[in-house]
């Protein structure tokens, strides 16, 4: 029998004729210059539009503040939350109004008012009014409402409905047709989405991805209120207070803006703002700085938007498509062709598929399209096919298909839940779809906190209840423990009671669902409940736990209501309860999760807070919460956890992960799971508009339940294709030799605050009270240590600042900042953390091991073996310094010359010349037994990575 299908093949070849198989409906023939045709490529037309949204997003604000209503959202504005819920609604009334265009431009709005393209005859309208009326469009309020009319009409397309922070119209009561805009602010906001120096934007040429990082640009601000008369400046469109400024110093106001803002003054504007004696004096010196998106002053009590650190608090950012392309198909394939056969059509529509993280739905859009084509294919290849419609393209009934059986999603943001729902519903493409049909797949929830059927059997003695120790002492008593294992297959989960012990009441199996999420619900809001109050004296002990467990399904009972209440707020995510056709299976667990999971790290420079009593869920229930704490790692074991046996693992995560130490227990907690596939793509440090984090995909395989588990922490292999043959030979030869004694490095320098800021001076000669000079990382060139730049108010630092010897005993300053080894003698004045410590020993004078750090053949290998030396913003580090190799035995006998060579060229604190370079660097090759053909590699390195600037 024929593998042909003649309905497929029809249908395809008039795909091919309509110029490709996902052409939009209606993209062609499109009413308004707005909705195709040529233009700018997509990344350029999304670039654009993301600056305009993020105006067009302070237009919305003066608008809404233009009306002044009197109740909802408005009445709360004074406080944090109320503003963080304002600032929701506005983002998702600009939201609203950027699918709806996106939308006209795909021919899914045929059939409403306005032809197809509601948006753009409603923008024509209010252009030709303004040209006529222009300031009367102030006083009317009618636009907001088609706009309004037109997305109910959407949502309510189909059963049930559309729900979510984007869809619901109880979410924002201000967006739902109250007069709140006027029709001039509304021509405002669509000129700034529809127009880009005076040519239409084309969002025609937009991918769907392309919302996701529209949202992630909008959700980059703050909504504050003025406490003073203020003013937005260029470049990052920074607020500031007029008058708090005025009030400092002439000079140190430019001090100000250049700290807090971003800006640099020449000569001429400083002089203006140091002398300006009045707010309206200042905001003039500034005008020619102020930003186009808020270009009037601010009054006081005034909202207003200021750039803040909402995404990285968030640790959310949009993922390039080349990326999740990438991992999507590393991910997929695999389960797509076992066994050197192409999948049949029930095999690719099986597979169940999720997202843990998944924001506005990148990386499922992504497999939607993949497992879509795989699915034509398969049906191909079996020679059969669904029913088509008339004019029907199989590959969109394959999208269709896909997204109702295989995806499945979760993210704590209701408004990235619902961009999610409309970023599939638009990469289908089938207009007589529901707004609401992917509601039972798309989850809005914490991926990280919820609990398991068979925990709630027993009380759980890790929840910190009512009457135990102090938070600080629990802390500490918990970070002193030693890293909880991964718990092995088929243990009891945490939490599950003693053989033998109380229980709480279960039903049979056919336990409803609503009792199911009462109880487990009320299991892990003990994990949550308040220390103090009246409902604190009510929290369970484990000779209560049992009836505390059967009033969680009574809805008067106040324990009950409590947890509820918890439940709500923390967003508990269930696994088993929300996707009970993934769990309730013979071998229950997703086929593949995929996804670029939150990085935000609790540790470090960049900690970010966390509350204590997620802290300590985390550190007790998730192996990975230890080292260095992550909620990437968090993700990382979780993903892990939701797979079945054979299932696929694809996340994008930081490149260290792979190799830190400090990230030991997350690799251990993955391996306890999974296995790493041997070569990982590495992506680089700039994968990330605005990020400079190197980042790489994690893909893995779960193992069967009785697999041996890895029990080391050993580093995951990142694919080297920078390397030739004989560099990759070179490498493994001398990372096979023993290290230099651990005892030559370490950290001396001053670990400085932000309050430092204010203690110490760039000054190259001292002034009171900055008297002490201090080196930091630029000040040390090769073989050059530079005078110090700056002084520190020793006073100030209250004691944290090192004794005179302990400086003293430093040997060799060598440069924190740097891709690779960079060294100079050490004159005993005190230097910061950019600097590390180097010491001597019986064998290694600090001479000698000046001249081998700063040789060519050491600082190849640093930078050879070394991921982060090639990467983002590179550092030289202890454990990097102490893995350098020690020459073999035979080499060895040629340190005595090193150490010459260093005390002729070290105390001239004069560099290194070219003939010495030449000599030096033959020394060192011929120390580690380099054949020419490997000096040639480093060689050619050497000649290509020059040394950094004296600056930086």
């Amino acid at each position: 029998m024929s593998s042909e299908c003649p309905q497929l093949s029809a249908a395809l070849g008039r795909d091919r004729e309509r110029g490709g198989a996902f052409a939009p409906p209606g993209a062609a023939t499109g009413t308004g210059a707005f909705l195709g045709g040529s233009g700018p490529p997509a990344d350029g037309v999304a670039r654009q539009l993301r600056d305009q949204a993020q105006g067009a997003l302070a237009e919305v604000l003066r608008g809404f503040q233009a009306a002044h209503p009197q109740d909802g959202d408005a009445a709360c504005a004074g406080s944090a939350e109320g503003r963080r819920r304002l600032r929701a609604g506005l983002v998702s009334a600009l939201m609203r109004l950027i699918f709806l265009l996106y939308a006209e431009a795909r021919g899914l709005l045929a059939g409403v008012d306005g032809g197809g393209a509601p948006l753009a005859r409603l923008f024509e309208d209010l252009q030709e009014e303004w040209r006529q009326q222009g300031d009367d469009l102030e006083r009317r309020h009618g636009a907001w409402a088609r706009i309004a009319a037109l997305f109910c009409a959407l949502r309510d397309r189909g059963p049930g409905g559309a729900h979510g922070g984007l869809c619901d119209p109880d979410a924002h009561p201000l967006l739902e047709g109250r007069p709140w805009l006027s029709d001039g602010a509304l021509h405002r906001v669509l000129s700034a989405l529809l127009v880009h120096d005076s040519a239409p934007l084309r969002y025609g040429e937009l991918e769907v991805e392309h919302l996701g990082t529209l949202y992630e640009g909008l959700i980059a601000f703050d909504l504050e209120i003025a406490e003073g008369e203020s003013m937005a400046l260029l470049p990052s469109h920074i607020v500031v207070d007029l008058e708090a400024l005025l009030a400092l110093p002439g000079r140190d106001r430019l001090a100000r803006l250049e700290e807090v803002a971003d800006l640099k003054l020449g000569a001429r504007p400083a002089a203006r703002v140091a002398a300006a004696g009045s707010v309206a004096e200042l905001s003039q010196a500034l005008a020619r700085r102020a930003s186009p998106r808020q270009p009037d002053r601010i009054a006081r009590g005034a909202l207003y938007l200021q750039p803040g650190q909402l995404r990285r608090r968030a640790g959310s950012y949009y993922t390039p498509r080349e990326i999740t392309s990438h991992v999507v198909e590393r991910t997929l394939s695999p389960l797509l062709d076992r066994d050197g056969r192409p999948a049949a059509p029930a095999d690719v529509l099986a597979l169940a598929v999720c997202d843990p993280a998944m924001g506005s739905g990148a990386f499922l859009v992504e497999a939607c399209r993949q497992l879509a084509a795989r699915l034509v294919d398969a049906w191909q290849s079996a020679g059969a096919a669904p029913p088509l419609a008339p004019g029907e393209p199989p590959p969109a009934r394959a999208m269709a298909l896909v997204a109702e059986r295989c995806l499945h999603g979760v993210d704590l943001d209701p408004l990235a839940v619902d961009l999610a729902r409309l970023s599939l519903w638009l990469v289908v493409q089938d207009a007589r779809l529901p707004l609401s049909f992917l509601d039972g797949k798309l989850r809005c929830g914490d991926s990280l906190i919820g609990a398991e059927r068979a925990e709630v059997g027993g009380f759980p003695t890790a929840a910190k209840l009512p009457g135990g120790t102090g938070e600080r002492q629990t802390r500490r008593a918990l970070l002193r423990q030693a890293p909880a294992p991964p718990r092995p297959e088929g243990a009891p989960p945490e939490g599950a009671p003693p053989e033998g012990a109380e229980r709480a009441p279960r039903d049979g199996p056919e336990v409803d669902e609503a009792a199911d999420q009462a109880a487990l619900d009320a299991w892990m809001a003990l994990w949550f409940w308040p220390p103090a109050g009246e409902l604190a004296a009510l929290a369970p002990a484990p000779a209560t736990f049992a009836r505390y467990m059967a009033a969680a399904r009574e809805p008067a009972d106040p324990r009950a209501a409590l947890s509820r209440r918890i439940a709500e707020e923390r967003r508990f995510l269930h696994w088993e309860l929300a996707f009970p056709g993934v769990f309730d299976r013979p071998e229950p667990g997703f086929n593949a999760v995929i996804g670029n999971p939150p990085w935000v790290a609790y540790v470090g420079r960049a900690a970010q807070p966390i509350a204590p009593e997620v802290f300590h869920l985390y550190l007790r229930r998730n192996p990975a919460f230890h080292g260095y704490r992550s909620l990437h790692g968090l993700f990382v074991q979780r993903a892990a956890s939701l797979l079945r046996p054979g299932g696929r693992l694809g996340l994008v995560i930081p490149t260290s992960v792979s190799d830190l130490d400090g990230y030991g227990p997350t690799r251990r907690a993955h391996d306890a799971l999974c296995a790493v596939d041997s070569d990982l793509p590495s992506f680089g440090s700039d994968a990330f508009d605005g990020v400079f984090q190197p980042c790489m995909g994690l893909l893995s395989t779960r193992l069967a339940p009785a697999a041996p588990r890895a029990a080391g922490a050993a580093s995951w292999p990142l694919a080297r294709s920078d390397l030739d043959v004989v560099s990759r030979r070179l490498l493994e030869r001398l990372g096979a030799l023993p290290p230099l004694p651990a005892a030559l490095f370490g950290e001396r320098g001053f670990q400085t605050t932000a309050e430092d800021a204010e203690r110490i001076r760039r000054a190259d000669a001292p002034e009171p009270p900055y008297t002490c000079p201090i080196r930091e990382g630029t000040d040390v060139g090769e073989l050059i240590a530079r005078a110090p730049r700056h002084h520190v108010d020793r006073a100030g630092v209250k004691g944290r600042f090192r004794k005179d010897e302990d400086w003293k005993a430093v040997r060799l300053l060598i440069r924190q900042t740097a891709r690779y080894p960079i060294a100079a003698l050490s004159d005993g004045l005190p230097f910061r953390n950019s600097i590390l410590a180097g010491f001597s020993d019986a064998t290694w004078s600090e001479f000698a091991l000046l001249c081998y750090l700063n040789s060519s053949p050491v600082r190849w290998w640093h930078y050879t073996r070394h991921r982060d030396a090639r990467e983002g913003m590179p550092q030289v580090k202890i454990a990097h310094l102490r893995a350098i190799p020690a020459p073999p035995p035979a080499g060895a006998a040629l340190i005595a010359a090193l150490d010459a060579l260093g005390r002729e060229l070290g105390p001239a604190n004069a560099g290194l010349s070219a003939d010495a370079r030449r000599h030096l660097d033959g020394m060192v090759a011929s120390m580690l037994e380099m054949t020419d053909e490997e000096w040639g590699c480093v060689a050619r390195w050497a000649a290509a990575t020059p040394l950094p600037r004296p600056d930086g």
